[in-house]
Parts: structure tokens; sequence; C-alpha cells
């Protein structure tokens, strides 16, 4: 029917304006060729710089045809916009943008991007890369650096504790925490631990209880462990940060593959393979923690 409407057409272009028909007809034969369809969506806040980056990256990694959509411009309209598309794959960057993607019909591969741990959904063909590193890289690197500390203390909900914690290491002790009062009592009945490690969690770290758990750290002499650069700044000892450039090509190759035939629930999700160490110095000359050159020479910064 549409090869029919476009030879009327032409007919009557080529009558009226041969001149003209000829680059027109093509035009409209490529405008309506599947290859102009989106093989992969992006979506997310892509406002922010940090998301529009990521994006960007996942673009030059993709070779295939890829669209970017703000969250609010597909928010519960996101399946018809697919659809439109013809799109294979939906990159979901942010909580936002992954709920949304979750509601898709299951033949719609999702890898999502820029969450901090991995979503709990019973939804098949999803993958993605998470920004929070596993317990195990404080692990090795305390092992590696700090054999002082020869007891981590990880704090968290249990939902933290499942997705970040493999639960094989013997350095570790791990305590389950519903809501903030229980994580401040917890640390402030903890009296073993040589390290604290509070898993990422809005819920739960709030100002006031960072506050808290700052000041029995010093007052105690026991360090915490971060999980962003801001919390270093604040008096954290170190934290490990994801690369953004890293992760955007991981989630490429996530997309890349699946692009190539494999479903993506076959394809495992994984934190970052790459992290920026940041360092507080002078958290670690008031506790009296020697800090190697070695460790020191690795950081991205040094506070």
């Amino acid at each position: 029917m549409k090869v029919f409407f476009l030879h009327r057409c032409f007919r009557l272009l080529f009558c009226r304006y041969p001149l003209v028909a000829v680059p027109l007809f093509i035009f409209l034969l490529l405008l309506s060729s599947p290859a102009w369809a989106a093989k992969v969506l992006i979506v997310g806040d892509i406002q922010y710089a940090l998301v529009a980056d990521v994006a960007a990256e996942i673009q030059s990694a993709v070779r295939a045809q890829v669209r970017e959509y703000a969250t609010s411009e597909v928010k519960g309209r996101l399946g018809a916009v697919v659809e439109r598309e013809n799109a294979q794959v939906v990159v979901a960057l942010g909580m936002d943008a992954l709920g949304e993607a979750l509601r898709l019909p299951p033949s719609i591969s999702v890898v999502y991007g820029l969450v901090i741990v991995p979503p709990r959904s019973g939804r098949p063909n999803v993958t993605g890369v998470y920004m929070s590193p596993p317990v195990s890289e404080y692990v090795s690197t305390i092992r590696r650096y700090l054999p002082g500390i020869t007891r981590l203390t990880v704090l968290g909900s249990q939902d933290m504790i499942r997705s970040l914690f493999a639960g094989d290491s013997a350095l570790v002790a791990t305590y389950h925490v519903s809501n903030s009062s229980e994580l401040v009592n917890a640390v402030s009945r903890i009296t073993d631990s040589r390290a604290f490690l509070l898993l990422p969690d809005a819920n739960l770290l709030t100002a006031q209880v960072m506050s808290s758990v700052y000041l029995h750290s010093f007052r105690k002499n026991i360090p915490v462990l971060g999980i962003s650069e801001a919390n270093v700044k604040q008096g954290s000892l170190f934290a490990f940060v994801f690369e953004p450039k890293a992760v955007s090509r991981q989630i490429g190759e996530k997309v890349q593959t699946i692009l190539n035939g494999m479903e993506a629930g076959e394809i495992s999700a994984s934190p970052p393979r790459k992290y920026n160490l940041f360092i507080n110095g002078n958290t670690a000359r008031k506790m009296g923690i020697n800090l190697p050159d070695e460790m020191l020479k690795k950081a991205k910064k040094v506070y």
C-alpha cells in the first residue's frame, strides 16, 4: 500500500515537475525505510551534563541508529514510542527512566545505567551496569594497603547487603538496618570494628545520620569508608567512585552484544570496571593511619 501510494505521487510529480520528482521520490523512500528507525533508545534526564555525557559515550560505542529521549518526554508512553521507532533495546539511565522501561513488554531488551544497585525486578530480558562498588573492592584495598584494619563492619539494608556483598570474607561483619535510628544505634554499639562502611541508601544516610557517624568515628578513632567524593571531603578515609566514561563503554558493549543476537537476560549485570579513588589525608593523620605511597599515587585526589 505504501509503495502504491509513493508510485502514484511520483507519477503526478513527474508529469508536472520532472526535475523535482526524482530527488523527492528518493527522499520519501528513505524516510519510509526501516533503516531510519532507531534500534536503540536512550531514556534519561539528559538535561543534566552527566547523563548527557554518558548517553553520548553510549552512542559512540553502538553500531546502530540511536535516539535519545528525556524521561519526562516519554513518561507513561514509552511503549508507544518503542513501537513507533521499532526499537529493540532501551537504555534506561537513572531510576525514573528504569521505572518506565521495566513496564515494557519482555520482548524489548532493557539495559540500565546510573542506578546505585541492581534493581529487584521479576521482569526478564534486563541487564545493566550499576554504580556502587561491591564490598570486595574495599576488602581487597584494605588487605593490600591497610592491614591494620582487621575488621570491617558493613551496615545497610538487607537488599543493599545482598546486592553488594558476596559474603565470602572473614574480614567483614554485616549489620542489617532498616532505618536511620537503627543505623546510628548500631554504629554506637559496635566495639570490635576497625572501620565502618555504610552502603549507599538515601533513605538511611541523611545529613543528620552522617554527622552522628562521623562524630562517633573521630571520637573512637574508627575510620568511615565513603561511597562518594563528597563523603571523603566530609571526613571518610577513602572512597571509590565510578568512572562515567568506563561505565558508558560497558553499557555500550552490553547493548552491542544484544544487537548481535544475545538476550539481555543472558548478560550478567555488573559493577563498573574502573573506579576513581579519593582519599582524605587529614583523616588518616588524625587517626594515626599510615597510607602507603603506592595507595596515595593511585588516588585521583587526596584531600
